[in-house]
């Protein structure tokens, strides 16, 4: 079974200010949607990487020391930016989700998008 990818909100006074990968999960939060799709997983791992190792040396180094479990996202809460709502946008526009129904994805879009846009919201991935 492919892995489930799931979009909330929660207000921003609420949001971790520090740590923004695998912090603890609010029991309140606002559900915008839910995926399951591999194409869409392996978007959210390369956000995960990006956000985790600032340099390729440094995934390298983790990669080459065997800590497997940094590596990938594996649904840690993780915050999005508005850039990585550009980011998901551009890769649905250019076809990068085969198996994702477009219209679910482009509803997704619009509310993360309606969500940001107040800036009194925080986007997350769990």
């Amino acid at each position: 079974m492919a892995p489930l990818v799931k979009f909330a909100s929660l207000p921003a006074k609420y949001a971790p200010k520090r740590k923004l990968i695998d912090f603890a999960l609010p029991a309140w939060r606002t559900k915008l949607g839910e995926f399951v799709d591999q194409d869409l997983m392996s978007f959210i791992n390369g956000l995960y990487q990006d956000k985790v190792f600032r340099t390729q040396k440094e995934f390298n180094d983790a990669y080459d020391h065997g800590v497997a479990e940094f590596l990938n996202w594996t649904n840690k809460p993780m915050v999005m930016t508005a850039e990585d709502v550009e980011s998901l946008e551009a890769t649905h526009k250019n076809g990068g989700f085969d198996f994702v129904d477009p219209a679910r994805l482009d509803k997704l879009l619009a509310k993360l998008k309606t969500h940001l846009a107040t800036g009194e919201k925080v986007i997350f991935v769990y």
